[in-house]
Parts: structure tokens; sequence; C-alpha cells
């Protein structure tokens, strides 16, 4: 028997291991520090291992696991781990991983993964008709927000430079190119304007209002300046959720002042596009469907587990002309019931990965996500109330997503910092930094499927004897 293969009773030996981990781990976790205390001496251990040259029995595996990597692990599915838009995966989708690796379908050409093809295309559609998009529209699931934020402006890039973009690309002679976004968006736009070679001093940081959404009138005077100067506006990006406070920009009036004037609109939707699932959120994301593209994050608020994410254009055809490449030893025949993902993005090698965004959806349902997205609203404003209530502490932003920034009175910043490293490093609970409006304190975000009230109460009264304490 090839040695790299499992017998029946092999299979059977791993699924149980499997399933026993995956019960006992998941039933205790609320149990376990969030942060682990580091056990040093044992991961240096790790790091000092030879590659072994005999193989170890699964039992042998499992045991290192539960004994070195878990208890050096920080928790996710802990119920306060709240530091960032980071959910505790569902039940399911782990196990659909798990199948996905079994299959192994490269999800590039359709050849490869004729039924897997058709599954990603079935998501993307039901999410092109959730955001109302026309029949134009295509897409292609990505590792997550950053990537699907990345191929989005690759296409903005290469529709401003015309046909010969993949000729000339920024090389071409043509005035350079300058895009546009709030002061509060994440930074994977500027990362992304730096891999495209657009530099980021031409991005510019539009200033927002009091309640965090970009200003209109600071965009129109931004982009009014720049063609002044003879430099090429040629997008602008809104968020549906920014990165901090959850803000979501104006987005009507971008889509209505980008058409007038020839501008890419496109929405940083991987915090909270999906929100659109829950009739509370259903209108401030209804404007989405007016964008030339969207990125979204399955691992978000449909609670995939990492990683899942996704990116949708108005008309597909704009991804094929930014990433079509056909050389001869991948050259198949078409079939017009499939697409060739590796046209649509940059990745050639792909995984299965909408398998897990398939399922969630088929076996928990839409309703059941308006429900639980409803459930991380209620805990944030539970948590706000809280804070309004408590003399010492103050909001540092209206309560209007699933996240809370919050900031203790009688501490400055460094004092603020502070705290928040001592409740990290106790285990007790994990929340995450906020910077708003020049002001430190901390952030919560409710992403997390096991998460009460009773953990807000905890948190609240924790961070309180913390700050009392010299």
């Amino acid at each position: 028997m090839n040695p790299l293969l499992f017998s029946p009773d092999q299979h059977a030996q791993a699924a149980a291991l499997l399933a026993d981990f995956s019960a006992r781990y998941l039933a205790g976790v609320a149990d376990r520090p969030v942060f682990p205390k580091l056990d040093r001496s044992a991961l240096t251990a790790l790091k000092g291992e030879s590659m072994p040259r005999v193989g170890q029995s699964l039992q042998t595996l499992f045991e290192e696991f539960e004994q070195v990597v878990v208890p050096n692990s920080t928790h996710t599915a802990h119920p306060r781990f709240l530091p960032y838009v980071q959910p505790s995966p569902n039940a399911l989708s782990p196990y659909a991983d798990h199948l996905a690796g079994v299959v192994n379908q490269n999800c590039n050409l359709w050849h490869l993964s004729p039924a897997a093809n058709v599954v990603e295309q079935t998501v993307l559609r039901w999410f092109a008709d959730l955001f109302g998009l026309p029949q134009s529209a295509g897409g292609i699931i990505t590792s997550g927000g950053s990537m699907a934020n990345m191929v989005a402006l690759t296409a903005a890039r290469d529709h401003a430079l015309g046909a010969d973009a993949r000729n000339d690309g920024l090389q071409g002679g043509s005035a350079p190119l300058v895009l546009y976004t709030s002061e509060e968006v994440h930074s994977s736009i500027d990362k992304a304007v730096s891999i495209l070679g657009l530099g980021t001093r031409h991005l510019r940081h539009v200033a927002t209002d009091a309640e965090f959404r970009m200003r209109l009138d600071s965009l129109e005077e931004a982009v009014a300046a720049d063609r002044a100067a003879g430099l090429q506006p040629f997008c602008v990006v809104a968020s549906a959720g920014t990165v901090t406070t959850g803000a979501i920009d104006p987005i009507a009036q971008l889509s209505a002042f980008c058409r007038a004037n020839g501008l890419w609109l496109h929405i940083d939707g991987a915090y909270g596009a999906l929100t659109a699932l829950s009739p509370r959120f259903r209108e401030p994301m209804s404007a989405i469907g007016l964008a030339d593209s969207v990125s979204l994050d399955p691992h978000k608020f449909l609670f995939c587990a990492f990683e899942a994410g996704c990116v949708l254009v108005r008309d597909r055809q704009h991804l094929r002309h930014a990433f079509h490449a056909q050389p001869s030893y991948l050259t198949m025949t078409e079939d017009p019931d499939f697409i060739d993902f590796a046209n649509q993005g940059p990745q050639l090698s792909r995984a299965f990965k909408a398998l897990k965004v398939w399922w969630s959806l088929k076996h928990f349902g839409a309703d059941a996500y308006g429900r639980v997205i409803d459930r991380m609203h209620d805990l944030a404003l539970y948590m706000g109330q809280r804070i309004e209530m408590h003399p010492e502490f103050e909001l540092l932003a209206p309560v209007v997503f699933n996240c809370v920034c919050f900031r203790l009175r009688s501490l400055d910043d460094a004092g603020n910092r502070r705290v928040l490293k001592q409740l990290v490093d106790s285990g007790d609970a994990f929340l995450g930094p906020a910077s708003v409006k020049g002001r430190t304190g901390l952030r919560a975000c409710f992403m997390n499927l096991r998460t009460t009230e009773a953990d807000v109460d905890f948190i609240v009264e924790r961070l309180a004897t913390l700050a009392a304490q010299p």
C-alpha cells in the first residue's frame, strides 16, 4: 500500500479523533483563557525540531496538537474574544473545509472542477441578487477582503487605462491616476494602491463628518483640484462599515457623483455588506447595487471559517480584461455553462472555498443569518448603554453597527493602552485598540456566536476594576 494513503480503518480513526477533539474543544472553550499564557519553552522546542525521517502515529499527532498547539493558541471561539471583525466560525464550515480538502478541486479551469465551478457561480449569483446587481455582474471567491479589494481596484485601474492597459500598464504615458477614499478606510486600500503601482502620493484620504462618513463636499473639492493640476481621478472607494466605528458612507450620493464625473465606484463591504441579510440593515446597504464593484467577506457575517472573501463587479468583462491569460498548456475548450476563474483573478491554484459558503447558506438559511446579525447589533447596543451609564467610561463614537469604541475617563491614552494590555494578558477577555479622531481607547466588536450580556457585564466591570488599580 502507498505510504501516503490511509486504509479504511485509518480513515475511521482519524475521523473519530477529529470529532472527539472538536466536540471537547468547543464545549470547553469558554473555560480557557482567551489569550494564552505562552509556554515559550514548548514553542522554542517546536521551532527547533528537525524534519522527521520516520512518521508518527495519528494518536501522537493529535496528542501533540492538544498539548502544545491548543494551549498556545488564541481562542477565537471564546465568548469574550471581541477585538476585531473576526467571528467565531459557524458549526458547519469546518466540516465543509474537510470535504473540500478530500475532493481537492483546483478551482481555476472548469475542466478541473466542474461541480465546484457551478457551486461558486451559484454563490456569486446569490450575492449579486442580494445587492440587486444586473445580470452582467460577475465575480470570484477570494481569500478575504484585502484580496477582494485588490482584484476590484486592478479592474478599476485597467478600465481607466483603456484597451492597452495590459500592454502598457502605468508606463503608457497617461496622467497619473488618483484614487479617493475616506480617512476611516481599511488599510488594505493603502496597500492595494502601493502594490498596483499607483503610489500612495496619489491616494486621497477624504475628511469624514461627525458620524465618520466620507464628506461629499470634501470629495468634490479634491477631485476638482486634482483635475486642475493635470491628474486623472479614476476611482472612489466607499466603506460599507468602516473598520473602526462601522460607519457606512453615503453610497447613493457617492454613486451619483461618480457617474456624473466618470469615476469607478468601489464599495469596500468586507466588514458590513452581508448585513444586508438582516431587515435591520437592508436599507443602509441597499445602495451597494449602484457600485461598479464591491468586496465582501463570508468569513465575517456568514461566520465561515477562514478563508472566504468575495469580489463582485457590475460587468464581469472587466475582470476578464484585467486578468485573462491563456497559455497553451492551459488552453481547453470553453463551455457557456462554466467560467474559467483563473481568468477572473490573480490566482491559478484556487481551493474550493465556495463549498463552505454554499453549505452554510443552504444549511442555516438566510433568515437565520438575519437573526444572528441582529443579535450582534443588540449586544453592541447593550454594551453602549452600559458604557454610557457607567461613570468610568465614555463612548468615542455612536453605536450604529456591531462595534463599540470607548475609553476610560480617568486615564490618559497611555493608561487606556495599559488597561487593555492587562485585560488581554489576563486571559479574561480580548478587546482591541481604537483611535477615533485622535483619541485613544478600546474597541469591542461583536462577531462571536457564544457571547451573552453576562460577558458584556463581566468585561465592563473588569475594566473598571483595572482602571482603579495604580
